[in-house]
Parts: C-alpha cells; sequence; structure tokens
C-alpha cells in the first residue's frame, strides 16, 4: 500500500486503485499527540521496505509536537485525541507513570534511571510536553498550609533517592506548599495547629525512640509507648513519632466539688476535691463510679426500677419518687457523687475498700469516695403492711407513724379487724459507730408491725369479745408497751435490735370481720347511746331545777348580804368625811404657814442678792477708777521719759555741733591734730557740764579779753559786760 503526500495531481495507473483519501494531522503551536505504531525514520526519511512500503515500529509510541503537518502510514494510528502541551503553574503538578524502563534527562538534579511502573511528579512553573515513554496520570495541585496548619504524610518519599519509606509518617507543619508525591496519603485531614491555654493540655504518646528538646532546653528521652502530657500556654505541632491521644481541659472544680481519678500504673482510685483546677496526668484517667441499681435510681443517676417505689427519705407509708435523670447519658459519672442528707436523717455508707460502714446524720452534705456505697433500705408499705414496697436511701430519724391494719381472733372465736396508728422515733447518740444499729433491721416498718400485732392477737385470744371490745385501749397499750412493777402501762416501748422507740399509739378502727356480729354490735352500741342519753336528760333536768332552787337561797342571802354590807360602808363613809374635814383644816392651816415662811425667806433673799449686787457695782467702779488713774500716770510718766529721752538727744547733738564747729576753728587756727581733738574732748565736756563758750588761747599770746570776749560771746554778751562796767564804777 502507496501513500501519496500533497499538494500534487495524481493519476492513478491501470494497477493501482485508490483505497481512501484523508486529511493530514495538522498540529499546531503548542499541541502534541501521540501516535501508535510510528513508521520508521532513517536520516529523517521514512524508511521503505523492498516492496516500497513504510516500515513501521508495531508497539511502539512516537510523540509529535507541533507545528507540523503529517499524514499516517498504513498501521500507524493516532491514539488519543490532539491535545494542548501542559502549562504549569506555581501550584500545579502532573502525575506521570514510565511505560518502560527509561532515562529520564528532565529529572531534577541530573539524569534518573525510570523503571516501568514507576510515578513521580512534573512541577511547575513551566510547559511541558511527555515523551513517548510515560504517560500522565494525573493533574495534581500542591497543597498550602496556613500558618496555624499542620498535616502528616503517610509513606513519604525520600527525596534523594524517590524511594516510598513504607510506614513512615512525616510532619509537616505551616505555613508551606507541598506536593503529595505518588504513594503518599495525608492522615486525615489537615489539622490546625495546637493552640494551648494554661487550662489546657495534650495527652501524647511516642512511637519509636526519640530525644526531643524541652521548653527549657533539657534533652529528654523518649521511649517507645511512653505517656506524657505537654500543657499550654504554647502552640505544639507533633512530630512523626509522636502519636495525640487526646486534648485534655483542665476541669474547674468548686466548693463541694470533686473527680474519681484512676491510677494506670497501680489501678487504684482517688478522691480530687475541689476548689481546685485539676488535670489529670499521663498515667490517670477519670474514672466512672457506679453504684447499686436502687441507690442509682433513687439519686437520679439512672432510670427507676420497675416494680418498687423509690423515696429519698422514708417518711410514711406513701413517699413521691424522686425524678429520675431523663437520659443516662447526661450524667457524668466522673463527677464526686454528692449525697445532700436532710435534718433529722441518716445515711449508712459502706466502704468496701476498708470493709467499714458508718452512719452520717443531717443536715450534711457527704461527698462518696470511690469506693463508697450507699444502702438502700427495702421498707414495707401500704395499709396493711405489705413488704418490699418503699425503698429509702435516707433513714428519717422520726418522730413519725406507721399504720397498720390487721385481724384477731377473740376466745369465743369472735374476729376483728384493728387499724392502729404506732408513733415512733429512733434513739441515737451522736456515735457514728454505735448508731450504726438503726440500720441493722432492713425492713424496720415490717419487723415492729408484725411484732406489735403478734403480741395483740396474743391479748385478744386470751379474753373474750365483750371483754376485749371493751377494754381495748388498756389492753392494746398493755401489750404493746407491758406493765411495770406497779402494774400499770409504761409509757413507751424500745426495740433494742435497731435503737426503735414506739412513743405512743393511735387505735383508729375497732371493727368485726363478720357482718352479723358487726351488726348486732352497732344494734347493741346504739342501744346504750340511747340509755345513756336518756339518763343524761335526766340527770340534765334535776341539775336544772337544782340550781333554780340554788339560785334563788343565793339571791336571799346576797340582798340581805348586801344591805349589811351597805350600812357598813355608810358609817365608814362618814367617819371618813371627818377625818378628811379635819385632814383639810390642818392642811389649809399648814400651808397658810408655809407660805407667810417662804415669802419671807424669798423677800430676805432678795435684799441679800440686791446688796451684793450693790456691792459688786461698787467694787467694779472702784476698781476702773483705779485702772483708768493707773492708766493715766502710766501714759504720764511714758510722755515725759520720751520728751527726756529727745531733749538729751538734742543737747547730746548740740554739743556734737559746737565741737565740730570748734575743731574746724582750731584747725583754722592751725591747731595740730592732738590739740584739736583734745581741745575738742574738753569743749564737749564743758558744754555737757552747763558752760554755754569756752575760749583757749596759744601760749605767749595777746588778747583783749573785753574786746574778744564780746566777739565770742555773741551778741546779748556786750550789753552783760556793759551792765558790769556801771555798776563797777558806781561803787
Amino acid at each position: 500500500m502507496l501513500v501519496e503526500i500533497g499538494p500534487k495531481v495524481l493519476t492513478l495507473e491501470a494497477h493501482l486503485t485508490l483505497v481512501t483519501k484523508s486529511r493530514m494531522i495538522e498540529l499546531g503551536t503548542g499541541s502534541w499527540c501521540v501516535v501508535r505504531n510510528p513508521v520508521v525514520r532513517e536520516g529523517g526519511k521514512v524508511s521503505l521496505d523492498d516492496f516500497g512500503q513504510a516500515r513501521i515500529a508495531v508497539g511502539d509510541r512516537e510523540v509529535r509536537v507541533g507545528p507540523q503537518v503529517f499524514p499516517l502510514y498504513p498501521g500507524e494510528e493516532l491514539e488519543g485525541e490532539i491535545t494542548p502541551e501542559y502549562v504549569l503553574g506555581v501550584y500545579d503538578a502532573l502525575r506521570l507513570r514510565a511505560l518502560t524502563a527509561f532515562s529520564d534527562e528532565r529529572a531534577p538534579g541530573g539524569p534518573r534511571t525510570r523503571e516501568a511502573g514507576d510515578e513521580w511528579l512534573v512541577r511547575g512553573p513551566g510547559r511541558y510536553v511527555p515523551s513517548a515513554a510515560v504517560i500522565v496520570v494525573s493533574a495534581e495541585k500542591a497543597r498550602v498550609l496556613k500558618e496555624t496548619e499542620y498535616c502528616v504524610v503517610l509513606n513519604p518519599v525520600d527525596r534523594t533517592t524517590g524511594k516510598i519509606q513504607e510506614g513512615r509518617r512525616k510532619v509537616i507543619s505551616g505555613p508551606d506548599v507541598f506536593f503529595l508525591e505518588p504513594g503518599e496519603a495525608l492522615e486525615g485531614d489537615v489539622r490546625r495547629k495546637h493552640v494551648l491555654s494554661e487550662m489546657q493540655g495534650l495527652k501524647l504518646q511516642a512511637l519509636d525512640d526519640f530525644s526531643e528538646t524541652e521548653e527549657g532546653g533539657e534533652l529528654r528521652t523518649r521511649k517507645a509507648g511512653d505517656t506524657w502530657i505537654v500543657r499550654g500556654p504554647r502552640t505544639y505541632v507533633p512530630n512523626e513519632r509522636v502519636l495525640i491521644h487526646k486534648e485534655i481541659v483542665a476541669l474547674s472544680l468548686g466548693q463541694g466539688e470533686g473527680l474519681y481519678v484512676r491510677d494506670l500504673r497501680s489501678g487504684k482510685v482517688s478522691l480530687v476535691q475541689g476548689p481546685c483546677q485539676f488535670m489529670p496526668e499521663a498515667h490517670q484517667e477519670l474514672h466512672e463510679k457506679r453504684l447499686s441499681a436502687d441507690a442509682e435510681a433513687l439519686l437520679g443517676l439512672a432510670p427507676a426500677q420497675q416494680g418498687a417505689h423509690l423515696a429519698a427519705v422514708d417518711g410514711k407509708d406513701a413517699k413521691a419518687p424522686r425524678p429520675a435523670a431523663a437520659s443516662a447519658e447526661r450524667i457524668d459519672r466522673t463527677r464526686a457523687i454528692v449525697l445532700r442528707i436532710e435534718d433529722n436523717t441518716a445515711v449508712l455508707i459502706n466502704d468496701f475498700e476498708t470493709n467499714h460502714a458508718r452512719v452520717e446524720f443531717g443536715p450534711a452534705k457527704v461527698m462518696l469516695r470511690p469506693y463508697e456505697d450507699v444502702t438502700v433500705l427495702d421498707l414495707s408499705g401500704g395499709t396493711p403492711k405489705r413488704p418490699r414496697q418503699l425503698k429509702v436511701l435516707m433513714l428519717r430519724l422520726g418522730p413519725d407513724f406507721a399504720t397498720d391494719l390487721f385481724e384477731v381472733a377473740t376466745r369465743d372465736h369472735a374476729r376483728l379487724r384493728i387499724k392502729l396508728s404506732y408513733k415512733w422515733q429512733f434513739d441515737v447518740e451522736g456515735d457514728s459507730e454505735k448508731d450504726k444499729a438503726i440500720f441493722r433491721v432492713n425492713d424496720f416498718i415490717g419487723y415492729v408491725c408484725e411484732n406489735l400485732a403478734s403480741r395483740i392477737r396474743q391479748v385478744a385470744a386470751e379474753n373474750d369479745f365483750e371483754t376485749f371490745h371493751k377494754n381495748a385501749s388498756v389492753l392494746i397499750r398493755r401489750a404493746i408497751f407491758g406493765v411495770d412493777e406497779a402494774g400499770k402501762a409504761r409509757k413507751d416501748r424500745l426495740f433494742s435490735e435497731n435503737q426503735l422507740r414506739i412513743i405512743d399509739i393511735d387505735i383508729k378502727d375497732i371493727a368485726p370481720v363478720d357482718d352479723k356480729t358487726a351488726l348486732k354490735l352497732r344494734e347493741a352500741i346504739d342501744t346504750n347511746i340511747q340509755i345513756q342519753l336518756d339518763a343524761s336528760k335526766q340527770e340534765a333536768q334535776a341539775s336544772a331545777e337544782l340550781k333554780r332552787i340554788r339560785s334563788e337561797e343565793e339571791k336571799q342571802l346576797a340582798d340581805i348580804s348586801s344591805h349589811r354590807k351597805s350600812e357598813a360602808e355608810r358609817q365608814s363613809l362618814i367617819e371618813l368625811q371627818n377625818k378628811n374635814h379635819q385632814l383639810a383644816t390642818l392642811s389649809h392651816a399648814k400651808v397658810e404657814a408655809e407660805a407667810q415662811l417662804e415669802k419671807a425667806r424669798v423677800e430676805s433673799e432678795e435684799a441679800l442678792a440686791r446688796a451684793e449686787a450693790e456691792a459688786r457695782a461698787s467694787r467694779i467702779r472702784t476698781e476702773a477708777e483705779l485702772e483708768r488713774e493707773r492708766l493715766m500716770s502710766e501714759v504720764a510718766l511714758e510722755r515725759q521719759k520720751r520728751m527726756n529721752d529727745l531733749e538729751v538727744d538734742r543737747q547730746a547733738r548740740l554739743a556734737a555741733v559746737e565741737a565740730d564747729q570748734f575743731r574746724k576753728r582750731v584747725e583754722a587756727l592751725g591747731g595740730g591734730e592732738n590739740f584739736v581733738k583734745a581741745v575738742a574732748a574738753q569743749a564737749q565736756a564743758a558744754v555737757v557740764g552747763g558752760l554755754d563758750k569756752v575760749v583757749f588761747l596759744p601760749t605767749g599770746s595777746n588778747l583783749n579779753l573785753f574786746d574778744s570776749m564780746q566777739g565770742l560771746l555773741g551778741p546779748g554778751s556786750r550789753n552783760a559786760l556793759a551792765a558790769d562796767k556801771g555798776a563797777g564804777g558806781t561803787n
């Protein structure tokens, strides 16, 4: 079969036949296709055989990349469709599979030998056209981890050898971008990093031996199977050798709260009580505590069982059951069970670790320990009493009542139905060990009622119907309480078995069982009642007549007595009037005398006060005048002192001025400094002594004293001298 390629005009020869005419394959830029059984080319040309046929490589594949146009030779087939080349972004990759063994020249890090069946990834960015030895399995997208995320890769591929590490794990922590290599898988999904607060932690387990550096910088070796706790605050990402068991949150326990915790190493369960913050260690776990089914039903920890009434506290015969929990799934059994014991009640708690029991009295709040359970009492209930009718957790100590109905037979075979109510209470001393006796009889109600009923049956059998019915109250009380040494019925009865004391009884009803006997008894009772009524009526009439007669006699006696009393009272009144008149006269005179005396006393006190006031006024005036004279004298003396001081100061200043003038004159006359000082001192002394003028003459000087003195002494001195002369001449 020949192939002709256009463009050309083909003329078929006689021995040629046109088989088919087809369009050549056109590959544009960026496209490629795979040709199966490609022709063999030599030197870029198609190799032909001896018959001119194109030789084909059967079973081979050839990838042809555009742009090009080529025909399909006979035997060649187009595998698939024409495909555009792969354009890979940064976050894109292709998963390839080798069809045959070949050397991959485009492998990162250098040529690598690929075996048939090998798979690997080709990452972007870039363009990619697969070779004939590979096929594209799938397109892969990169996985992006945020800063707060991480993931675990199973069976990671060794990047150096390209081999899958079966059974291993690898942790990749964000922020990161990665591709899953062929054979790798994620363990679960992408996870958020564990951001732990101070109230959170993680329980971890080592899958293999390794060493890690703790927060303090200390190197810690972990063995396979080790468990430990990582606490916050911190951000934690486990490595590939660590398995996270669970996240742990610290539990905040308040006052009166607790947790049951089991130690996995020893198996011992302990109680952690609040107030505290509790986070279990690696070798600890929370323990779910279980009680007996009846106790859990009474405490509301489980649905109530059918067939018995439940009561948290024993009271009367019928007691409303405590509401059970709506769903057991809502109950946290790791929380400590707290018994809120009501007032005047008691609870028996059994510790199966120490095989010891204790009694707790209310009001109290008791937290059960890990190995403790609560005793549940099965009490009789109803009227008449039937066993196992009431389950009780808390035992009421009384006083309380228990009502019972039973039949007795008298000596003459009459059957009676008796309904009694017993008032009872427990004798407790407050000692937990001694008071355990109150729980010694499980069904104390049934025990007491049956015991007392048997005693009453015995008494009834010893008496006939009439005697027993007539004296029922006395006989029943003696049967129940017994008699003392004097033969009188006691007031109470103590059951030493459980310290229960019967303190009173109430006979509610005594009726014959037989209807005929009951009818005759009612007729007899009615007849007795009528007889009693008639007798009571006659007695009442006689008593009324007797009272009337006595009242009339008493009225007469009362009138006489009242008249006698009125006369005696009138006489007493007259005597009292006389005494009152005398007392009034004496009182008036006494009042007059006291008034005159008081008047004289007031007048004398007034005169004395007036005299004292005048004396005080005179003394004040005298003292004021003396003070004024003293102040005037002080002011005058002060004024005279100041005037003297001013005069002395004035004379001193005048002397200083005269001395200064004299010194200047002496200096003007040529005197020395010492002379001037001496003369000035003498002149100052003379002036102080009372001299108005002082004249100093040098030795050997001739001075006309009369004329000089007149000039020195001033104008007034001239007249004085003339007068002296005239007087001298006359003499």
